[in-house]
């Protein structure tokens, strides 16, 4: 597979896998979590509206 034929769907799932695993560095947190503690913006919630489309 040549990375032409990836689709931005796909891009978006191995992000959300990637920042869905906990981190030892972020004490077992998911980037996700921590994302959120420092901003109060929900990334999770607003990405599976991007998968939705």
């Amino acid at each position: 597979m040549e990375l032409i034929d990836v689709t931005i769907k796909e891009v978006f799932i191995a992000v959300d896998k990637l920042n869905s695993r906990p981190k030892k560095c972020l004490n077992y947190k998911t980037p996700y979590e921590v994302f959120e503690e420092l901003t109060g913006i929900d990334m999770k919630n607003l990405l599976g509206y991007v998968l939705m489309t």
